[in-house]
């Protein structure tokens, strides 16, 4: 490439053209920014918050945890007492029982903290007046 050549790459080429590039560059633009909009979009839709994401893990470790605890404790208990299915069967079944109670109370947001069996105490209380007074 000469010196010549070089120096008219470097200059702008000025034509009719001017008004369609401008065009362009503006239909590049929305281009970008509607790509933009939609893959932010996109972030928004397909990811779950890390709340929420918590959350599911915490009901998964909870139902998996209830299972395997009463599944091994099953499986020992007939190894000790030689009642081959009896104890993983029944077991078996109160894990998930509890896996499934534990789920509850979180949902319902009692767990086990402070007052929790006073809550439970009151609503029966609370029932039994209803029931009284509607007996009167």
């Amino acid at each position: 490439m000469n010196a010549a050549s070089a120096e008219d790459l470097s200059k702008p080429i000025k034509s009719n053209s001017s008004h369609s590039l401008q065009a362009l560059q503006q239909k590049i633009q929305h281009a970008d920014a509607a790509r933009e909009k939609a893959k932010q979009g996109e972030r928004n839709r397909s990811h779950l918050p890390a709340e929420m994401m918590a959350l599911v893990g915490r009901i998964a470790t909870e139902m998996v945890a209830g299972i395997a605890v009463g599944g091994f404790l099953g499986w020992m208990l007939d190894a000790w007492l030689g009642t081959s299915p009896l104890m993983l069967i029944v077991l078996f079944f109160m894990g998930a029982g509890a896996g499934m109670l534990n789920i509850w109370r979180m949902a319902s947001g009692h767990g086990l903290k402070i007052g929790y069996f006073d809550h439970q105490q009151n609503d029966s209380d609370a029932e039994q007046h209803e029931q009284d007074r509607t007996r009167d």
